[in-house]
């Protein structure tokens, strides 16, 4: 146990000199009441321009964009919420203990919060009238709408509140899907949004840099991704976009999975990924790093993959600068990817002795 003390104090001691050299950030910068409704009336322009009375959205704890982005309620824990905007306004629909988490953070988007059955824990009782979910819904619309408009998408919409849709309008058809609406308003940012996202990049920065300087032969994937969650909460960061990612040797093989309990050795390829959110607005960023005491002991084949990524990212970086620039379609920045990748496909397969 003394080792181990010794050798957290001294991660410690490498992790607060990385954040003595961090930016100066304002943790308490957010989203404010104007700015929700502006977004608010965006919406619900979109809605009454595309020919509906009302838009249904949803988020819980891994899909949890939607309906914050309307209603400010960015701490939704464990009960899942959804919400009901039209004429009337946004309307959060939560579980009957989720209601109380959600009004925590509501307030500032002046969503009001509506506690129903449907969504609640299942076989949780609680000492509260629910309301009925065709009740908020008409509030927000001012009328019992002939169809709605499902601004989420429709594979992490539950069962349960498709059926009721349906069942209450009348029929499947009258659940129109219209995320790509809801897409376009989210998709202009404002000021306040670019700042916010700017600051994620920030602490994406530091939050690799504290890994780095504690990673080392020996240690779990789990010992450094702790100092990851404690630099973003140190600068601001109150959720996340995806767990921490510290993946060690056969770990990469998706590049995509969380730390866990796995030992890095010597020579290891090891990728880091993060993504703290500041008030709803994520940012991201990953880095593959080989486990050495001295950059020479990196292997030629092991350069070789490294400088195969590094030069993806070029070729990726540069094609999303023209697709911006020149207001290009989106897609030519991944196609531009795919031709790289395939103008390397044999000299790739030929080095492990397989397609790659």
């Amino acid at each position: 146990m003394r080792n181990r003390s010794t050798q957290w104090l001294n991660d410690a001691q490498a992790v607060s000199r990385v954040l003595s050299r961090a930016p100066a950030l304002d943790p308490h910068l957010r989203v404010e009441t104007d700015e929700f409704r502006r977004r608010q009336q965006n919406v619900i322009a979109a809605l009454n321009q595309a020919g509906f009375q009302a838009g249904i959205v949803y988020s819980d704890e891994h899909y949890n964009g939607d309906v914050p982005y309307l209603g400010g309620n960015t701490n939704i824990s464990i009960e899942p919420v959804a919400g009901v905007i039209g004429k009337n306004g946004f309307h959060i629909l939560a579980g009957l203990e989720g209601g109380y988490i959600a009004e925590q953070m509501a307030y500032r988007s002046g969503a009001q919060v509506h506690k129903v059955e449907m969504l609640k824990l299942a076989d949780e009782e609680y000492p509260i009238d629910a309301e009925r979910v065709e009740d908020v819904i008409e509030q927000a619309a001012d009328c019992r709408p002939d169809r709605v408009a499902l601004l989420t998408p429709r594979a992490v919409l539950p069962v349960s509140l498709f059926e009721f849709l349906t069942g209450y309008l009348g029929s499947v058809e009258r659940v129109v899907d219209a995320q790509e609406l809801y897409f376009q308003v989210k998709y202009e940012k404002s000021e306040r949004e670019m700042e916010l996202t700017a600051q994620a990049s920030l602490i994406c920065d530091v939050m690799l840099e504290g890994m780095l300087a504690v990673l080392k032969p020996g240690m779990l994937e789990t010992q450094v991704s702790q100092w990851g969650y404690a630099i973003a909460q140190e600068l601001g960061a109150e959720e996340f976009g995806f767990d921490v990612m510290v993946t060690a040797n056969e770990a990469n093989r998706t590049l995509i999975g969380k730390a866990l309990n796995r030992p890095i050795n010597e020579g290891d390829m090891v990728h880091l990924g993060v993504a703290p959110k500041r008030d709803g607005l994520t940012a991201c960023e990953r880095v593959s790093v080989m486990c050495v005491a001295d950059p020479r002991q990196i292997t030629p084949e092991q350069k070789y993959w490294l400088d195969f990524v590094e030069e993806a990212y070029r070729v990726g970086y540069e094609a999303y600068v023209r697709v911006a620039e020149y207001e290009l379609p989106a897609y030519l920045q991944e196609q531009a990817l795919v031709d790289y990748f395939k103008s390397l496909e044999q000299e790739d397969s030929a080095r492990p002795g397989f397609p790659v």
